[in-house]
């Protein structure tokens, strides 16, 4: 797939506005605030630009800049540690009256670095990795704790000694699901996590809809051609980091990414779209020289 057939995809910046679309009516039937929903309408148009930003960048440019950012990304989500907090839990970055959650942001790009450094810096790998990890436990948040050692080791897994990265892989997953044993005691928000069984109590047709729409946000990463196993890692680390996120609420009250009322899953998921362009694009080939 050449550069342009692998940017010039622009109904991938759409998928996102049925799940949206359909989180407001919900909630708008349900009785819940549907004004709410107004942040995720401006990081869906924030994250259009961001995307397409970053599908300009060059793949070997993102590489040589993955692991710094993914640095900052381990960072900014440690930063909430240092806040308030709700309840006791610590998960969001607070801009005057908007609150970010800092994992949905910040994961896509410790992704991208622990990928990139997979090959030549396998430590860098492993320890981007488990810093991730151990933030989302003493925040704590189980759900993105989950989510994130299943892409991680999907990653890890691709290392070329066995021992290290077996070792790796059970140490990511290990402190991973630790955050499940800290206390949470934050409620369900109905427009939140709690939008997909709204859709199923108003109609079973709306709450296939809803998943339908959900599932669309899987496209970019399970679709395109691709340059081999080494670009393979991060679209497949990716879409199973997007697609644990879905299916965590499952599991306890986490956020319905998109479809629940908040701008930071949009922005995220933005993110990881716009990386996939340059990564999934082949690197610039030397010029071969005539012989004389």
């Amino acid at each position: 797939m050449s550069s342009t057939e692998a940017r010039a995809r622009p109904w991938f910046l759409l998928l996102p506005l049925p799940a949206m679309f359909l989180g407001a009516f919900t909630a708008g039937r349900s009785g819940n605030p549907t004004g709410v929903f107004a942040t995720n309408a401006v990081a869906a148009v924030l994250g259009m630009g961001v995307a397409v930003l970053l599908g300009r960048i060059t793949r070997t440019r993102l590489q040589q800049i993955a692991v710094p950012l993914a640095t900052g990304a381990v960072l900014l989500t440690a930063s909430t540690l240092l806040a308030p907090g709700l309840d006791g839990v610590h998960r969001w970055l607070q801009l005057g009256p908007l609150r970010l959650h800092a994992s949905t942001l910040a994961t896509p790009w410790v992704l991208l670095g622990i990928s990139v450094a997979l090959k030549q810096r396998f430590g860098v790998s492993v320890f981007l990795a488990l810093s991730m990890a151990a933030v989302h436990t003493a925040q704590p948040d189980a759900g993105q704790a989950t989510a994130f050692a299943i892409a991680a080791s999907c990653i890890l897994a691709r290392a070329t000694a066995w021992p290290p990265r077996i070792l790796g892989c059970i140490a990511v997953l290990g402190l991973g699901m630790s955050a499940w044993l800290r206390p949470d005691p934050l409620e369900a928000v109905p427009h939140v996590e709690g939008i997909v069984g709204l859709a199923f109590t108003l109609t079973p047709a709306l709450g296939l809809a809803a998943v339908l729409a959900l599932a669309l946000l899987l496209l970019p990463m399970v679709t395109g051609g691709r340059q081999g196993p080494e670009s393979e890692v991060l679209p497949l680390s990716l879409g199973v980091y997007i697609a644990a996120t879905l299916c965590v609420p499952l599991l306890g009250d986490f956020p319905v990414p998109v479809m629940g009322a908040g701008a930071s899953p949009v922005l995220g998921w933005y993110l990881a779209v716009g990386m996939l362009a340059p990564w999934r694009s082949p690197s610039p080939q030397p010029r071969e020289h005539a012989t004389p």
